[in-house]
């Protein structure tokens, strides 16, 4: 199985990894589309490797709600699937900058488009080390994490989201995301 497959799987599939094994911190947040904002949360989330044969992930991401309403704006459909763009148009920022790529998929109610991160804990070490140089960041905080996303298509608006850290928030994400940030 290819890298960007892999990758695209753990991203979208992370439902099905059961609760039990997945560990997630929502916060609250903004995303601005040119003029339009709509009202998001955060997710992050941590599922360990169980056992040799089963990696975990660690991943990042948000839903967008009636993303429908901002096609014009931003190309939603270059980031879906396996097949979608996986170029690093995703830059987010928490003390420093890093630059990753992304992929999403129309959400289970079908009216929001859930955009996102993620890295095996084996085998993506280039892409899990920029993963959780920001899950770290979050977890120092307080501060604002902020994420930019561009679309692939030319003349479009980015997404621009910020999520406020607080002090107990970033313990909250520490304390979840630790299983997935041991070995850096």
């Amino acid at each position: 199985m290819t890298t960007m497959l892999r990758s695209a799987l753990l991203a979208t599939c992370l439902a099905w990894s059961g609760a039990a094994l997945a560990t997630e911190v929502k916060l609250p947040g903004t995303a601005a589309i040119g003029p339009e904002s709509r009202v998001i949360a955060m997710t992050f989330g941590c599922t360990p490797s169980r056992s040799r044969n089963e990696t975990g992930s660690l991943r990042i991401g948000f839903d967008i709600p009636n993303f429908e309403a901002l096609e014009k704006r931003f190309d939603f459909g270059a980031f879906e699937g396996p097949e979608g763009t996986r170029k690093p148009l995703t830059e987010i920022t928490v003390v420093q900058s890093v630059r990753l790529s992304a992929n999403g998929s129309i959400a289970f109610d079908g009216t929001s488009f859930s955009l996102g991160t993620a890295a095996a804990l084996r085998g993506e070490a280039a892409e899990l080390t920029r993963v959780r140089a920001v899950a770290v960041a979050v977890g120092a905080g307080p501060g604002t994490l902020r994420w930019r996303q561009d679309s692939p298509r030319k003349g479009d608006d980015p997404v621009m989201v910020t999520v406020p850290i607080g002090a107990a928030d970033a313990d909250r994400l520490k304390a979840a995301l630790a299983p997935c940030l041991k070995g850096q």
